[in-house]
């Protein structure tokens, strides 16, 4: 299973932030997740730890230019994986169009500089039917992966293994969830039920959880 550590906290510190990097390469993580605006500090982690770009974070409201901008920026400044927060208020509308619009630009962006998009959804916000048409939407657009969290909110983790498993098996994108809450029963669950990933939101929790291999 595919594991990754977000320090995504606006009030983090650049302590904060070295611990991630540290706990993620101790543990041998897959990558370290950072608001956009963060990717010029690591500039000195870049030859030996990969990072993902979280844009518009954690809300997904700002205009497509400064989402194209900002998505730029961190691809210049090191990203190798661009998270996308999608839209909300477009998701709710299901205005597919506006969603596929603001989509196209961004991920036109990416593959010129050979990097991933993977958006990102507060799957709880919706019916789990919209969640599944916006999943087979991203899917048809040739993308592979999706974080159904910001990280931001504390949910349902049995919810959310259910959705994550409905999302995998009903619409080929591969799922990579995020939880403030996730402990090690919940950790094992999410692997038995092949879910693509899990993105830790505290070095300590992941630690705990990893330390002894997975």
């Amino acid at each position: 299973m595919l594991t990754e550590l977000a320090c995504t906290n606006q009030d983090c510190t650049h302590k904060d932030i070295l611990e991630t990097i540290f706990t993620s390469a101790q543990q041998e993580m897959h990558c370290v997740s950072l608001p956009s605006g963060f990717m010029s500090r690591v500039n000195e982690f870049l030859g030996d730890q990969k990072f993902a770009a979280a844009i518009d974070f954690p809300y997904g409201l700002s205009t497509p230019q400064v989402r194209l901008h900002e998505i730029i920026l961190a691809i210049r400044h090191g990203a190798a994986l661009i998270d996308l927060v999608l839209n909300s208020s477009y998701i709710k509308e299901q205005n597919w169009r506006k969603v596929k619009d603001d989509l196209k630009s961004c991920l036109t962006i990416c593959r010129e500089n050979d990097v991933e998009l993977r958006p990102i959804i507060e799957y709880r916000l919706f019916a789990p039917k919209t969640v599944l048409m916006l999943c087979e939407i991203l899917h048809r657009m040739h993308v592979n992966f999706l974080i159904n969290c910001t990280g931001s909110f504390v949910d349902d983790l049995d919810d959310n293994a259910i959705m994550c498993h409905e999302i995998q098996n009903k619409t080929g994108l591969s799922v990579i969830t995020c939880s403030k809450l996730i402990d090690k029963k919940y950790f094992n669950l999410f692997s038995s039920m092949d879910i693509y990933g899990i993105r830790f939101t505290s070095p300590k929790i992941a630690e705990n959880i990893l330390k002894n291999g997975v």
